[in-house]
C-alpha cells in the first residue's frame, strides 16, 4: 500500500507519557540506577518534542525513518548513522522478522478435491505489509482465501500484517458466516490499532455452487471465465476506518476450470522506466493470454509480464497474486 502515515512529535507525547508513568509503577521491580536510566531517556525524547527536533538524526540532522519511530519512538539516528552495534541488532531484528513472516504465509498450492490454489508474494524489501491467508475448513470441505494490504511499509507494516493474521486465524475457529467474520475482524483491528492504521482485504470461502466473496476495500478481484474476465467491484470500507462498520457478501458461481484472482495495489501500480503504471488493463491482458495454464504456471505469467513491463525500474510496494482454480 503507498499510502504510508506520517508522524509529528506530539502525536508520540501521549505514548512516551504512558511509558513513563508504566515505568515508574514498575519502580520496585529494577534497580533504580537503571530505572532512572530508562525514564531520562523518555524525558529526552519529550524535550526533542517539546523543542521541535523530535524524529530528527541527531548526526546528521535528516528525518529518522518513519516505520522505525513507530517502532520505537525512543530512537535518536536514521540508518545511516547507527553504531556497529545497532546496526548488527538492527540487522538481526530484520532477520527474525521475516523468519516469523514466512512462518506465517500458508503453504503455497492448497488444494481440495475441487479447488486448486496458487500464490506468489513478492515484499519490497525484507518484510512486507501484504497479507496472504489459505486455510482449509469443516474437515476440508471448504477453503478460507484472502488478500490484504495494510497502511505502511516495512517492519511496521509487518507488524500489522501480523496482528491482521492472528485476528483471523482466531475468529475462522469459530465458524461464522462471512460477513460477521469480516465485521468483527474490522471491529478487532479497529480497537487495537491507532486511528492512522487501517488495511483493505478480500476475502472468501470456496462453496459447492463457487465462493463467497467480501472486499474491504481493496483492489478489484478478477473472475476468470472461458469467455471473458470480470472485474467485481468492492462492497466495503477498509478494515480499522470505523468500529460498527458492516460488510456484505456476494455469492459467484464458478464453473469447471474458471478462476478468481486477488492481488494487491503493487502489481498494478508497478511502474516502467517512463513513470507508467502496469495498472488493471494489463493484468486484464495478461490473465487472458494465459487463462488455459495451471494456475501455478498462470500466476508465473502474469509475475514476469510484471518484471518484464517495469524492466530495470525497481519495484516500489509489495506485490501480492493469489489464483483460486475450480479444477475442471
Amino acid at each position: 500500500m503507498n499510502a504510508a502515515p506520517t508522524f509529528s512529535g506530539h502525536s508520540f507525547r501521549p505514548q512516551l507519557l504512558e511509558r513513563r508513568a508504566r515505568l515508574q509503577a514498575a519502580g520496585d521491580s529494577v534497580s533504580t540506577a537503571y530505572l532512572n536510566e530508562l525514564i531520562a531517556e523518555i524525558d529526552a525524547a519529550l524535550e526533542r518534542i517539546d523543542h521541535g527536533t523530535y524524529g530528527i538524526c541527531e548526526s546528521c540532522h535528516d528525518t529518522i525513518e518513519a516505520e522505525r519511530l513507530a517502532c520505537n519512538p525512543l530512537i535518536r539516528f536514521c540508518l545511516d548513522h547507527l553504531s556497529q552495534a545497532e546496526m548488527r541488532a538492527h540487522q538481526q531484528d530484520l532477520d527474525l522478522a521475516t523468519e516469523i513472516q514466512l512462518k506465517l504465509l500458508p503453504p503455497r498450492d492448497i488444494a481440495l478435491p475441487r479447488w486448486d490454489t496458487q500464490y506468489r508474494y513478492q515484499p519490497v524489501g525484507a518484510v512486507g505489509g501484504d497479507y496472504c491467508e489459505l486455510m482449509v475448513l469443516c474437515g476440508g470441505d471448504s477453503l478460507f482465501f484472502a488478500v490484504g494490504d495494510v497502511s505502511g511499509k516495512g517492519v511496521a507494516a509487518s507488524l500489522l500484517m501480523t496482528h491482521l493474521s492472528a485476528i483471523f486465524r482466531s475468529l475462522l475457529s469459530l465458524d461464522l458466516p462471512l460477513a460477521e467474520l469480516v465485521s468483527r475482524a474490522n471491529r478487532l483491528f479497529c480497537e487495537s490499532t491507532a486511528p492512522s492504521q487501517y488495511a483493505t482485504l478480500v476475502c472468501g470461502r470456496t462453496t459447492p455452487a463457487g465462493v463467497e466473496l467480501c472486499n474491504a476495500g481493496h483492489s478489484t478481484p478478477l473472475l476468470v471465465r472461458r469467455d471473458c474476465i470480470e472485474p467485481l467491484d468492492s462492497n466495503g470500507l477498509p478494515l480499522g476506518l470505523f468500529c460498527g462498520a458492516q460488510y456484505t457478501v456476494r455469492c459467484l458461481s464458478l464453473e469447471d476450470g474458471e478462476s478468481l484472482v486477488l492481488y494487491s495495489d503493487g502489481i498494478t501500480d508497478a511502474q516502467n522506466p517512463a513513470g507508467e503504471d502496469y495498472r488493471e488493463e494489463r493484468l486484464i491482458a495478461s490473465l487472458r493470454q494465459h487463462c488455459e495454464q495451471t494456475a501455478d504456471a498462470l500466476a508465473d505469467a502474469v509475475l514476469r509480464d510484471v518484471a518484464d513491463f517495469r524492466q530495470a525500474r525497481p519495484p516500489v510496494d509489495d506485490m501480492t497474486l493469489l489464483v483460486v482454480r475450480r479444477r475442471a
